[in-house]
């Protein structure tokens, strides 16, 4: 497992830069398995709500989505894996601190939406960072972003690029 680390600060944009900086590195270091979608399978069982991508400039192309979901199922979904039409590849992340007060960024395999219950993806916890971005995102257009299960099964969360 790969990390970052940075001394922590109160300071959510210190996180988000992070997010976005982190990613390169991040990106040759962490390769997790993206299923393959199953178009027979069920669409995952959740609700997306304040999904939102952040608008970086056009020379980076690393960023991050946040979103939350909603699972009013009666058992967990574990998220593997992350993709969208926009960039090269995605992946999982967790933003983290150590014992000794270290704040970091680390690639996860997956995330779990606990049955009857929310998971909200910030800069300060678990998120996705899109990399390679194929082109420059304007803000208030819409990216989709598709988040899929062990059993290929899929949900495409349309964010909207924000400007912090």
């Amino acid at each position: 497992m790969s990390h970052f680390h940075v001394p922590r600060r109160p300071v959510r944009a210190l996180l988000l830069g992070l997010a976005v900086l982190a990613a390169p590195a991040l990106a040759h270091t962490a390769h997790h398995p993206v299923p393959v979608p199953n178009p027979g399978a069920a669409p995952l069982a959740l609700k997306a709500t304040q999904a939102r991508v952040v608008s970086v400039p056009p020379t980076i192309t690393e960023t991050s989505m946040f979103v939350t979901l909603a699972n009013a199922g009666t058992t967990p979904v574990v998220l593997t894996g992350v993709r969208s039409p926009l960039a090269a590849h995605a992946m999982l992340m967790q933003t983290v601190t150590d014992a000794r007060g270290v704040t970091g960024m680390t690639a996860t395999p997956t995330l779990t939406v606990p049955a009857r219950r929310t998971l909200t993806l910030s800069a300060a916890g678990p998120h996705v960072m899109l990399m390679g971005l194929k082109r420059a995102l304007k803000p208030g257009e819409t990216v989709p972003v598709i988040l899929s299960d062990r059993a290929g099964r899929t949900l495409t969360v349309r964010a909207t690029v924000w400007k912090p």
